[in-house]
């Protein structure tokens, strides 16, 4: 049994909740006359509680407050009817009204809810936006785990290339855009990587795009996403781009010199305001990345011959990074041998070592192919050599395309070749390398230490410090 303090204090309770309600709320008999009415109700109709109650909402209608009533809709269908009402100052409310009927199925009273159409347009349109980033999401997820997106490690024992991780500590830091320069295979993906690790977006996103892998009609709904139904065969839901999947994060833009220039304007226009339209889409996204672009071109010539946009060379060439091709870093070349050996190693269940022989084949190839060539070549040796030790005659590597076919200090169409002792310890190796190596250059450039050391990479008293260079030049002269 209900005290009739408690019935006083839930009548109360139900009076606070109409009085609090963002909806509109009036109840009213089963002929139309209203009964009760909530504040909202006087706001939207801008009519008085004390105006409504008491009046059939025919009446209403009738002097023009609405348009129609479902609530009168729903007393004559004796179900619950959800509608669309217009008031006289123009306010479209979204209005349910549902009958409530006694023991014997008369209608005793009507409750009807409305709310502005505007807000629930804006209601729809947040869930739709949750949804998408929910989406989105899901998508980044699963393009992450398609890609297989892992820091590497970065191999820098040579000059150059600490030079270059040390100008990739200065710049990963910031938000400029960086432009990685060097030839097929020389790890301009990994430098990428690198530098997005040391980021501010290190959490987020790293998009990584080939843009000469995805066919050209296809390339501009890879990057920017598509509306449902926007081509044929697309996806029925649609799809976000890669610059969406991007957002807060990084986006790898490789090989951007094969990028249509159709498409090199769009995405100059993404770069001046972050803003992305999908293909068929009528209204623009707001996002926000980081860009790293690479290429094995040369821009620059690219620009002369109107094959590269100009402008979007400069917005993507903030901060140009050169990386050297692997035949000018001799001292990396060991480390990154061990480094795949190690690694092929463990994916094949093996124990397997370089012979000596081996190593300083290595070091006389010139690799055109750069560290890709190097890991597939070190890849096919692991797997057909029968034995532990993996020895790779140098004569074998001569047979290769760019390898160094000439005799100590005989220069032949620019390449050399260094006889080496294969009983000296590896240090002597490697310092005897880089000494001829620099000696070559410094023969190629007439004694110019200058010259020398920007090809290089490195400053001018390391090759006073590495070589004779006043012997070099007294040759030279002779």
């Amino acid at each position: 049994m209900i005290e009739p303090s408690s019935m006083h204090s839930n009548a109360y309770s139900l009076e606070e909740v109409m009085d609090n309600s963002y909806d509109s709320i009036f109840v009213t008999d089963a002929e139309g006359n209203i009964l009760m009415a909530n504040p909202t109700a006087e706001r939207l109709l801008n009519l008085s509680i004390n105006q409504m109650v008491g009046k059939n909402i025919q009446e209403l209608v009738e002097e023009g407050y609405w348009d129609k009533s479902i609530a009168l809709e729903a007393i004559e269908k004796r179900t619950t009817v959800t509608g669309t009402i217009k008031t006289r100052d123009g306010v479209n409310l979204m209005c349910t009204s549902r009958p409530l009927f006694d023991r014997l199925g008369n209608i005793t009273m009507v409750i009807s809810n409305s709310r502005d159409q505007d807000t629930l347009v804006k209601l729809a349109q947040t869930l739709d936006k949750e949804r998408e980033l929910v989406q989105r999401y899901k998508e980044e997820v699963r393009y992450l785990r398609e890609q297989g997106v892992r820091n590497k490690h970065l191999v820098a024992e040579s000059t150059a290339m600490k030079n270059i991780v040390l100008e990739a500590n200065w710049v990963g830091p910031t938000e400029s855009s960086v432009l990685l320069y060097g030839e097929s295979g020389t790890g301009k993906e990994i430098l990428a990587k690198y530098i997005y690790s040391i980021s501010r977006r290190a959490k987020e996103a790293f998009i990584t795009v080939n843009c000469s892998a995805i066919p050209e009609n296809l390339i501009e709904a890879e990057l920017f996403g598509y509306e449902k139904g926007s081509f044929t065969g697309a996806d029925a839901k649609g799809k976000p781009g890669l610059f969406e999947l991007a957002d807060r994060g990084t986006i790898f833009l490789d090989e951007i010199g094969e990028m249509p220039l159709v498409l090199q304007a769009k995405l100059l226009r993404v770069l001046e305001n972050g803003d992305v339209r999908r293909i068929g889409g009528i209204t623009s996204r707001k996002i926000d990345f980081r860009l790293i672009c690479a290429t094995n071109r040369d821009l620059e010539k690219m620009v002369e011959n109107k094959t590269f946009r100009e402008d979007l060379f400069y917005r993507i060439n903030v901060v140009p990074l050169h990386l050297a091709p692997l035949r000018d870093r001799p001292e990396d070349i060991m480390t990154i041998s061990h480094m795949f050996l190690k690694e092929l190693n463990k994916k094949y269940g093996y124990d397997k070592v370089f012979s000596t022989e081996t190593l300083n084949g290595f070091l006389n190839y010139s690799w055109p192919g750069n560290v890709r060539e190097l890991r597939n070549l070190i890849e096919r040796l692991v797997i057909t050599t029968r034995g532990r030790v993996i020895d790779y005659q140098v004569e074998d590597m001569s047979n290769r395309p760019g390898n160094r076919a000439a005799g100590q200090d005989h220069e032949e169409n620019g390449t050399f070749r260094i006889q080496v002792n294969s009983k000296a310890p590896l240090r002597k190796i490697m310092s005897q390398v880089e000494q001829e190596y620099i000696k070559n250059i410094l023969r190629e450039c007439h004694g110019c230490v200058s010259e020398a050391a920007r090809i290089l990479g490195i400053d001018r008293s390391a090759i006073y410090r590495k070589v004779q260079v006043a012997h070099l030049r007294e040759r030279e002269k002779s």
